[in-house]
Formats: C-alpha cells, structure tokens, sequence
C-alpha cells in the first residue's frame, strides 16, 4: 500500500470508528453517577405520565460495586435505579444483578423509570430485555411509554432469578429503523403489580443511531477528495525535483 492508500485508508478509518461510536447509546455503558438527568435520566412516577428525577446518588447500596440513584426518603432502599460497577455478578440477599442491566426496583407507590432523550434527529435501531432479578419475585410490569401513550407492557411473574448469576424471566423487545425527532423522550418503566418486594428488574437497552446514506456519501466524497489532493500534491513535488 502506498503512503497516500495508507493516509486515506487510516483516515476512513478513524472517521468510521468515530461515526460509530457517537451513535451508540447504551443505558449500562452511559450510566452516570454524576447526574440523574441527561440523555438517560433515572427517576420515578406513573410511567407515561409522571416523572421525578431522582435526587441522592448512594454508592455501595447494594454491596461493594453498586451505584444507586434514589429518593431523598427511599423505603427499603427503594424506588431506584442501580448500576452494577463491579465487573462481576453481584448477589445482594435475593438479589442478582449482572454486569450487563440496570436494575430497577419500584417503590411502595410509585414506578421506576430510566428515560432516554433522543439526542439527535435520525433513524435508530433499537434493542433491550426486562428480566426478573430477584429469587422470589412478586410480579411486574414492565413498561414502554412515549409521549403520554403506553406502547408496550409485559407482566413478569417468573421463574425467579438464581445465585450466583442466573436472571429469571426475560422479556425482549426491538424496533428497526425508527425515526425519531431529537428531543423525544421514551419511558422505561417498572411497576409493582399490587406489591412492591422483591420487584428487582433488569434493564438491558441499546440505541443505535442509522447513518443516513447521504451521510456516508459525503464522508467517501470526501474521503476521495482527500487522495486526489495528495496525490496532486505528489505530483507537483515529482515535477519540481525533475
């Protein structure tokens, strides 16, 4: 390969590995002991119609590893949203929570919702899973909701989950290629089905951004722009030595 495929070929590169990288959103991967509101925001209410973010950030409720957003006056450490920071399972009671979910746990009265604002208009494909956590869970519902309207709901009741790092029940959902406007906000939702113990729930969930076909045009347009100037480069240095 010649240094002028090399530049190029190293330049595509690093335009196609950035694209990539800014257009995925993931809850576990982008969870954020800083704030509780953001693209994902953490926080609790009636899913699709009410929303309270959450204002105490508690690391180590659920062990060593855990970072956990609540209400200022949880009951039983909940409602809440818990990542597992830790890089292994952790086993907390009846409690399973892998590295791979958030766990949402709603309270007495209220759900708990991880919310995702879309960031920037375009198409997405999107992918996640609710599963049950707990060994002996009571039941929940799990629940999408958007601009007001509940789009999808599941009842978990069981198997439950099992030590050291066997989730329960799963519920997988997706969508292709759905065009979202920047500024929408979707609701993902735990409800405690009449009795809110033992209502651990995983959340596995990820956006990923579609590259508008014009978009890669002009990032190969430019891209061939870029060898010709070298290249026209190359040759005014070969004519000057001559």
């Amino acid at each position: 390969m010649t240094p002028i495929s090399m530049l190029v070929a190293a330049g595509a590169a690093s335009l196609f590995a950035a694209a990539a990288q800014a257009a995925t959103y993931n809850d576990v991967a982008d969870f954020s002991s800083a704030s509780s509101t953001g693209i994902w925001s953490y926080g609790t209410g009636v899913t699709g119609t009410s929303f309270t973010p959450y204002t105490n950030y508690n690391p180590g409720c659920l062990g060593p590893g855990s970072g956990c957003w609540q209400t200022a006056t949880p009951v039983n450490l909940v409602p809440a949203v818990i990542a597992n920071l830790s890089g292994a399972p952790i086993n907390f009671g009846t409690v399973v929570l892998p590295t791979d979910v958030l766990l949402i746990h709603p309270g007495p009265s209220t759900d708990s919702i991880v919310r995702f604002t879309v960031p920037v208009t375009g198409h997405y494909n999107v992918s996640g899973f609710y599963e049950l956590l707990d060994t002996n869970p009571t039941g929940v519902n799990a629940i999408i909701a958007s601009g007001g309207m509940i789009f999808a709901s599941f009842l978990l009741t069981g198997p439950g989950a099992m030590h050291p790092n066997t989730p329960g029940q799963s519920q997988a959902f997706s969508a292709t290629d759905l065009f979202l406007p920047a500024g929408t906000i979707i609701d993902y939702g735990v409800n405690n089905d009449g009795n809110y113990l033992n209502d651990s729930t995983g959340l596995g969930l990820t956006f990923t951004l579609v590259p508008e076909p014009g978009a890669w045009a002009m990032t190969l347009v430019g891209l061939a722009g870029l060898g010709a100037t070298l290249r026209a480069a190359r040759r005014k240095r070969a004519i000057a030595i001559a």
